[in-house]
């Protein structure tokens, strides 16, 4: 009884999280700013070296913010040109159109989801 309280509450988390995700990109991808970024170079973060994106903003302003280093990096090299969408209100909400990375997150969340209640309806099965 305790594993498929594990496997349904795992595939219900890993749903969660997919919608979360899905829905915080489709959020920027709509209501956010969109502008063309030059990578500037790389940081150094809290969470390891990122790259800088450099922008103007609609008021005219230069911005400068860190984006994780994506692991395939094709087209994130310095001084190329990037499609960027950023919240306003708070600009560390940040997509990178062409970032196959924060796309396969959201894919392993949706094919984890299913894997957990695939395995978790085949135990229930198999208790029937």
């Amino acid at each position: 009884m305790f594993n498929l309280i594990l496997f349904f509450g795992g595939a219900a988390l890993m749903l969660v999280m997919a919608l979360r995700a899905t829905r915080a990109r489709k959020a920027l991808l709509a209501r956010g700013v969109k502008v063309q970024a030059v990578v500037a170079g790389t940081v150094h973060t809290r969470d390891g070296v990122s790259l800088s994106l450099a922008f103007q903003t609609p008021a005219g302003d230069t911005r400068r913010l860190p984006y994780p280093v994506p692991r395939k990096a094709k087209g994130f090299a310095q001084g190329s040109r990037v499609t960027l969408y950023y919240d306003p209100d708070c600009p560390e909400k940040v997509y990178v159109e062409g970032d196959r990375a924060v796309l396969g997150a959201e894919i392993i969340y949706y094919a984890l989801a299913v894997l957990l209640l695939a395995l978790g309806l085949a135990l229930l099965a198999m208790m029937l």
